[in-house]
C-alpha cells in the first residue's frame, strides 16, 4: 500500500497502524528518523494547511521537496496533464502529493504511476480529501470513544470533499451516530438532515463539525445567500447558549469568520480547530513515513 486516493481503498488495519504511528510521532516530535527521498507537491488549487503541513512533514523526514507551480509550468504553453506527470516521473521523484479541482482525477493518477512511486491525494474536486478525514477522526478519537461519539455536522456537506473521507473513516472505526444541520440545498442526499437547529440533538452532541459554504464547487444553477446562512446557521455565542451545546468545536478550514462561525467561538476554549492543524502535521508525517518505506 503506497497510493492513497480515497479512504475506500484503505484497510482498517492500515488506518489503525497510521493512528498508532501518528500518536508516537506526536509524543516524540520533533525527533524524527530521516529518510533519503524526493517528493513533488503539485497543487492546482490554493492551500494553506494541507500544503504547508505536507511540506513541513516531508522536510522533517529529510525529504527533498519539489514544489510544482502549475501557473509557472509548461502547462501554460499547452502541455497536457498526462505529459506533465510523465515529465516529473522522469526526474526520478519517489512520490507525488496532488491537489486538483477535477473530481476523481486521483484515480487516474494512480493508474499512471509505477508501483514504486507513492501517491497521496491532497484533495480532488468533491470526491475525496483522505488525509483531512483521517486527521479529523484522529482528533475526535483523542476526546471521545469513536464507537460512542455523537457527532453533528453543520454546513455545506453537499460540496465538501472532506465529508466523504470523514464519513468513510468514521464508519470504518464504528461511529454511527451522525446528524446534519444545513439548508436543504447544501445537504447530502439520504442523510438525517435538520433544516432548522435542533436544540435537543445539539445538547447531546460531543462534537460540532462546521463546514464553510464551498462556492467554488457550486454548479451554475446553485446559490445561497451568505446573510441568510449566517442569520440561520452561524455558530456564535447565542447559538451555543440557545442549544445548550457543551461539546467541542471542529472545522477543517479554511474558516470564513462571520459567516459559518464567529471569532470568539473559533478561538474559544472548546475549539479543536488549531489542534486539527497540529495533528495534521503529525498524521501527514506518519503517512509519508509509512508510504515511503513500504
Amino acid at each position: 500500500m503506497n497510493k492513497i486516493s480515497s479512504i475506500q481503498k484503505l484497510e482498517k488495519d492500515f488506518v489503525l497502524e497510521l493512528y498508532n504511528l501518528t500518536g508516537s510521532i506526536k509524543k516524540s516530535w520533533p525527533e524524527i528518523s530521516k529518510q533519503n527521498k524526493t517528493v513533488c507537491l503539485l497543487f492546482w488549487e490554493p492551500s494553506t494547511r494541507t500544503k504547508l503541513s505536507f511540506e513541513h512533514a516531508a522536510k522533517k523526514l529529510g525529504f527533498d521537496v519539489i514544489d510544482f507551480s502549475p501557473s509557472n509550468s509548461s502547462l501554460e504553453k499547452g502541455e497536457s496533464f498526462e505529459d506533465t506527470i510523465k515529465t516529473i516521473l522522469a526526474l526520478k521523484v519517489d512520490g507525488l502529493i496532488v491537489r486538483h479541482p477535477e473530481t476523481k482525477i486521483s484515480e487516474k493518477i494512480v493508474q499512471m504511476l509505477p508501483e514504486n512511486v507513492f501517491f497521496i491525494n491532497a484533495g480532488d474536486g468533491n470526491y475525496a480529501h483522505p488525509t483531512q478525514g483521517l486527521l479529523d477522526v484522529f482528533t475526535m478519537s483523542e476526546v471521545v470513544d469513536l464507537t460512542k461519539l455523537n457527532l453533528t455536522i453543520l454546513g455545506d456537506a453537499k460540496h465538501s470533499r472532506v465529508i466523504p473521507s470523514l464519513l468513510q473513516t468514521l464508519d470504518m472505526l464504528g461511529c454511527k451516530n451522525i446528524n446534519y444541520i444545513s439548508p436543504e440545498s447544501l445537504a447530502l442526499p439520504q442523510t438525517n438532515i435538520f433544516s432548522a437547529i435542533s436544540n435537543d440533538m445539539l445538547s447531546k452532541s460531543d462534537i460540532l463539525y462546521i463546514l464553510r459554504i464551498q462556492r467554488e464547487r457550486f454548479s451554475k444553477e446553485e446559490g445561497i445567500d451568505d446573510k441568510f446562512f449566517s442569520e440561520n446557521y452561524q455558530v456564535n455565542k447565542e447559538f451555543i447558549e440557545t442549544t445548550n451545546f457543551q461539546g467541542k468545536i471542529m472545522h477543517p478550514g479554511p474558516i470564513n469568520i462571520g459567516v459559518e462561525i464567529t471569532r470568539d467561538i473559533s478561538d474559544g476554549e472548546d475549539s479543536l480547530i488549531l489542534k486539527q492543524v497540529e495533528n495534521g502535521l503529525y498524521l501527514r508525517t506518519a503517512l509519508l513515513q509509512l508510504l515511503s518505506s513500504g
